[in-house]
């Protein structure tokens, strides 16, 4: 099995930005094997800050990021077999603060061969017609159509697949400590 190249969890890792800082808590991973297309949705983006200088450099991140189309950010090399990649910022409105909204990237990657997918940890049998993810337990991966059988989750590729990652969830107290939401970040930098 290749290297996994791409984390689902780190936003910058899909642009090949070296030490990404900014994750998810929450990461939402749709397959249409049928047209060919991964969709992966990123929920509640933080970045661990120690300092004023990492807040300085996430920000130049989130910037490099956002602004991906005007600043001509590439794509990771590992993406360089997806023929068509997209990433759109989706707004939702928290339903507590009505007048704050949430961050929530949405990249799409079309890919032509199922082979394609193995630079983000999923490997395809061609013989048995599914699809496989490592499973990690730290990963907290759930699946409605997925099942888990010994170190790998197992998806026929005949459907639709979703998993969720939540890999963040049973960190400690010093990791919870550091981590700031993204968009606090953003906000406090406007102000």
């Amino acid at each position: 099995m290749n290297e996994i190249k791409i984390l689902f969890f780190v936003l910058g890792s899909f642009f090949g930005i070296e030490d990404g800082r900014i994750a998810a808590d929450k990461i939402t991973v749709h397959i249409y094997p049928q047209e060919q297309e991964i969709e992966i949705v990123q929920e509640h983006l933080f970045a661990l800050i120690q300092s004023e200088k990492d807040k300085a450099f996430v920000l130049e991140q989130w910037d490099s990021i956002y602004n991906w189309q005007e600043k001509k950010t590439p794509w990771a090399k590992a993406l360089d077999d997806f023929p068509i990649k997209d990433l759109k910022f989706t707004p939702v409105k928290m339903t507590t603060q009505t007048h704050q909204v949430l961050i929530r990237p949405h990249l799409t990657l079309k890919y032509d061969r199922e082979d394609d997918l193995s630079c983000m940890g999923i490997w395809f049998n061609s013989e048995k017609d599914e699809f496989y993810l490592n499973h990690v337990p730290e990963y907290n991966i759930k699946s409605e159509n997925g099942k888990l059988e010994g170190n790998y989750w197992v998806f026929s590729a005949k459907d639709n697949i979703t998993f969720t990652m939540y890999p963040f969830l049973n960190r400690n107290d010093a990791f919870q400590d550091l981590k700031v939401p993204l968009k606090e970040l953003v906000r406090n930098q406007k102000e």
